[in-house]
């Protein structure tokens, strides 16, 4: 199943949710991660608070994965007479990124594993 999350705040509901998932307590799930039933609270409230390479080893021993989807929406084609014209070039720009959740994942977040 697929969980959209767009900012640090939204893993809070579903890193608990998934380690309820997998039966297990904080203080299972913190033996398998070298971690304390405190530290796994704390990372559960405040998962802005790890590294990335902290937050991978916690989905990997939750055996689940990260997904980059684009979710900027692909604007209609014109309609044409169905051949392009002589000289034309589709554009090669990328689309903006939403600038809302760039911001939000750019603050550094100095956390203690």
């Amino acid at each position: 199943m697929d969980y959209p999350i767009l900012l640090p705040d939204q893993l809070k509901s579903h890193l608990k949710s998934l380690r309820k998932a997998r039966g297990l307590t904080q203080l299972q799930f913190g033996a398998l991660l070298g971690l304390g039933q405190v530290r796994v609270a704390e990372i559960e409230a405040n998962p802005a608070a790890i590294s990335v390479d902290q937050l991978f080893k916690l989905l990997s021993a939750l055996t689940v994965g990260v997904v980059l989807r684009d979710s900027t929406p692909v604007p209609a084609a014109p309609q044409t007479s169905g051949t392009a014209r002589p000289g034309s070039k589709p554009s090669a720009a990328p689309p903006a990124p939403n600038k809302k959740a760039h911001q939000a994942l750019n603050k550094s977040a100095k956390g203690r594993w």
